[in-house]
């Protein structure tokens, strides 16, 4: 019985995955979600096929380090991909108001 609970968690949490990378990609089928994904996974970590040299979250570190900080316009610029685009867009704040 336990297993098959765990089976049918798996399942839902697959699913639930899948939902959300059609949010993310709109890729309209479920291979084409996966093949975004994993595009998306292989430009970020580097080393990989699709990005043989350093990835996104390398140029990310090295660009925090050699600059001590970034701005959150700097790290959307960086860490936007064609696969899962990112982009900044100003919050508006308010301190002691209603």
């Amino acid at each position: 019985m336990a297993d098959s609970l765990r089976l049918d968690l798996t399942v839902r949490s697959r699913e639930s995955l899948l939902d959300d990378l059609e949010a993310a990609t709109g890729e309209p089928t479920k291979a084409r979600r996966v093949d975004t994904a994993m595009r998306a996974y292989g430009k970020l970590v580097g080393g990989t096929a699709v990005q043989p040299g350093p990835g996104v979250l390398d140029e990310l570190l090295r660009a925090a380090d050699e600059q001590g900080s970034l701005r959150a316009e700097e790290i959307a610029e960086i860490l936007d991909i064609e696969e899962l685009p990112l982009q900044f867009e100003p919050a508006t704040w308010s301190v002691g108001e209603r």
